[in-house]
């Protein structure tokens, strides 16, 4: 009755009450797929508390039947899903497609660490133990913009470079290049189809060895590498780099690893083709969504539903009429559950044709309140207790007794940051192919500002090609040199005009990039700075490079910007070796657009003198020191949070949860 044809659906209104019943069978309904799948594996779950009773999922959706094997591992359960799962998705396949990813993209960092990181990559045993100690030092000197292509552009990176990181990194990528290598090697010479198939097969073999072919999905593999090999026309298909990729994943995608027996004898994950000839005795008819279950009808490209039916050709809804009939069969079980969720993973859903005659027949479905209770409460945290604003608050004699002069605003600021990445030792990480951040544009001009110090004397005329040599250099992409160039070198030109006048004034550059330290209140105090000049005699110039605005005047009078100062007390102290004198002038000299074009020279004793921004900085930092170092004061997150304005920690200090409310 529920599956007659719609011209005959009337007769359900004076159909009897016994012939509209469906006992026996349940429905359940759920906000999304997840609370789906943890349902079905539920009721499955529950199901074989009965000794001897059996219960089978049968849906045509392969992302719920993957959902629910997934979450029945919570209880041990292995089920077996007769559809498989595509290849593409095996550690076997994984290992083509990431092998394939990386050899297209001239092995950058994200393709070739996918690769390396890989299960199956670097051995077993110890030697799989010392590969990955290997792969993570490697990951953290891979981290910032992207080198070069090719093994000559990561042994570039590798080179003639001062970052720690890269240098701790240096022995461990001559472990993994040899690798790399051979596979760079491989696939510089295939022009062919049966030439990446060759390629593919000898760099399994070369990064993981014979235990790539075992298993399931490895013997899958290896007989979709070596069809290619041997196809007829593979060896005359011609193929570009670009093409390796999309082939060899949708040929993965179209076979599946179909699991040995050996799961659960009593829960089963059928495919409607699978459960034809099969019954169990709950049968959970799961995803009854329309374009689920019914699917969509695939559009014939060539020829119209009429011509398809003047030559005798099944119409395009044959296969809804299958799916009816499938659905159909299946609510013959003893005992069967049909499920649906509200929503997909991106919008509002429709229930299935199916569904909604069964309801409309019966006038409404017996609802299975007790499983939607279940899951509601399965994973319940309880009531949502949000954390209060951190603060550590360590004791005085386990706090740090040094600090870089940059780590001081930060400090006072927010001194959670600070202890985040002081005292836990939490640095943040670059990503992989990273832009060029304001971070590595400022690193680069100190570079070329500190070569220019110490191979040219500082000479104004030859300011301009260094910085030339920069923003030509491969690793700045074309549309940063578009963009970054023009202004760059008009701020240059500004430091060079500077310099000349300075020099015609009798001011002269003394040193550059200069480490410097000093006890201070009983706290190391590291700093470098920029470049020091000598004025009036034995007077100091503190500058500091700034790439982008200077601190305002009103973060430095409050203290918030206490690097320039601090560098001033470390010369005054004498930290700064081969640098006597007594600093008379603190300058940051920024290269971001000024009044007159880029460039501008902001000098922060102006108005108060150097002794006096000296005293008034030094008070400052001992008022901190007794606080953070020497105190106990705790470390309060976001303590100003207009002074602080990175994000770096604001996942660890849990921001969202008391910003606002604490």
């Amino acid at each position: 009755h529920a599956m007659t044809a719609a011209p005959f659906s009337h007769k359900w209104n004076s159909l009897p009450a016994p012939e509209r019943r469906l006992t026996g069978v349940r429905a359940a309904e759920f906000a999304d797929p997840a609370s789906e799948a943890m349902a079905i594996a539920i009721a499955l779950r529950e199901a074989i508390e009965v000794p001897g009773k059996t219960a089978a999922l049968m849906t045509p959706d392969r992302m719920l039947a993957r959902r629910v094997s997934g979450l029945l591992t919570r209880w041990g359960i292995d089920a077996d899903d007769s559809a498989g799962r595509p290849l593409s998705q095996s550690p076997a396949g994984t290992l083509l497609l990431n092998i394939a990813a990386a050899a297209a993209d001239n092995f950058s960092p994200v393709a070739l660490l996918a690769l390396v990181k890989h299960p199956l990559a670097g051995g077993e045993g110890e030697g799989r133990k010392v590969w990955l100690a290997a792969v993570r030092q490697l990951d953290l000197a891979l981290r910032g913009p992207r080198p070069p292509g090719g093994i000559v552009g990561i042994d570039r990176h590798f080179g003639e470079t001062d970052d720690k990181k890269v240098i701790r990194g240096r022995p461990h990528w001559q472990a993994v290049r040899p690798v790399v290598a051979d596979l760079e090697a491989l696939f510089t010479r295939v022009t062919t189809l049966a030439g990446l198939a060759a390629a593919m097969r000898l760099g399994v073999e070369r990064i993981a060895g014979d235990r790539a072919w075992t298993g399931a999905d490895g013997r899958l593999a290896a007989e979709l590498v070596a069809k290619l090999e041997a196809a007829s026309d593979s060896a005359s298909l011609v193929i570009d780099d670009g093409e390796w990729l999309p082939i060899l994943r949708d040929l993965a995608d179209s076979m599946p690893v179909r699991p040995p027996y050996g799961g659960h004898p009593r829960i089963f994950i059928w495919g409607l083709i699978e459960a034809r000839l099969q019954q169990a005795d709950l049968m959970i008819l799961g995803g009854l969504n329309e374009g689920s279950w019914p699917a969509l009808p695939n559009p014939d490209p060539w020829l119209a539903p009429k011509v398809r039916a003047m030559l005798g050709i099944a119409g395009l809804d044959y296969r809804i009429g299958l799916s009816a009939h499938d659905f159909a069969s299946a609510l013959g079980a003893p005992r069967v559950l049909i499920t649906r969720a509200r929503r997909d993973g991106r919008s509002p859903t429709v229930a299935s044709r199916l569904w909604l005659r069964l309801q409309a027949m019966t006038g409404g479905l017996a609802r299975d309140h007790r499983l939607e209770a279940f899951v509601a409460a399965i994973d319940d945290p309880g009531a949502p207790e949000p954390v209060a604003r951190p603060r550590p608050a360590p004791p005085a004699d386990d706090r740090p007794r040094e600090i870089w002069v940059t780590q001081v605003d930060r400090l006072r600021a927010d001194p959670f940051a600070f202890y985040a990445r002081t005292m836990l030792r939490l640095p943040s990480l670059d990503p992989l192919d990273a832009d060029h951040s304001a971070a590595w544009k400022g690193t680069a001009v100190h570079e070329v500002l500190q070569r220019w110090f110490e191979e040219d004397g500082c000479d104004p005329d030859l300011l301009l090609d260094r910085a030339k040599i920069l923003v030509a250099g491969d690793a700045i992409h074309p549309m940063l040199r578009a963009l970054w160039q023009p202004r760059l070198l008009e701020a240059i030109d500004w430091i060079a005009a500077q310099v000349r006048d300075d020099m015609a004034n009798g001011r002269r550059p003394l040193k550059a990039e200069i480490d410097g330290e000093a006890v201070i209140h009983g706290i190391t105090l590291h700093g470098i700075a920029d470049r020091i000049d000598r004025i009036d005699g034995d007077g100091l110039a503190i500058v500091d490079y700034k790439t982008g605005q200077p601190p305002r005047p009103k973060a430095i009078d409050a203290g918030f910007a206490l690097q320039l100062g601090l560098l001033g007390l470390i010369a005054r102290s004498g930290g700064f070796a081969d640098v006597v004198g007594e600093p008379q002038a603190h300058e940051y000299w920024s290269l971001a657009r000024g009044t007159d074009g880029y460039g501008k020279r902001q000098v922060v004793d102006r108005k108060t003198g150097a002794t006096e921004f000296l005293e008034r900085t030094e008070a400052q930092f001992a008022q901190t020191v007794a606080d953070y170092l020497m105190g106990d004061t705790p470390f309060v997150a976001k303590l100003h949070p207009a002074h602080a304005p990175y994000g770096d920690y604001d996942q660890l200090m849990r921001l969202d949860e008391w910003y606002g409310r604490d």
